[in-house]
């Protein structure tokens, strides 16, 4: 399961993203992604004010330290 999701994330240019950044509300959509060291993805999602760089881990899990409530709309 964890692999496909990778899979789908590595290639999913332009699908919407939601969460919480820092308690702070966000709806952006993915416009680069790219592999890290390991299994890792990094995933830059841009609102109209910000971009937020999430590891695909995050977005798999719904969280980590810096994002909560993540959702991502393929």
């Amino acid at each position: 399961m964890y692999k496909e999701f990778m899979d789908k994330i590595y290639n999913a240019t332009d699908v919407e993203v939601s969460g919480y950044y820092k308690d702070k509300p966000f709806l952006g959509k993915i416009t680069y992604t790219r592999c890290k060291y390991g299994t890792d993805i990094s995933v830059h999602v841009e609102d109209d004010n910000d971009i937020y760089v999430i590891d695909g881990r995050a977005l798999y899990e719904g969280e980590d330290a810096t994002y909560r409530n993540l959702h991502v709309y393929f």
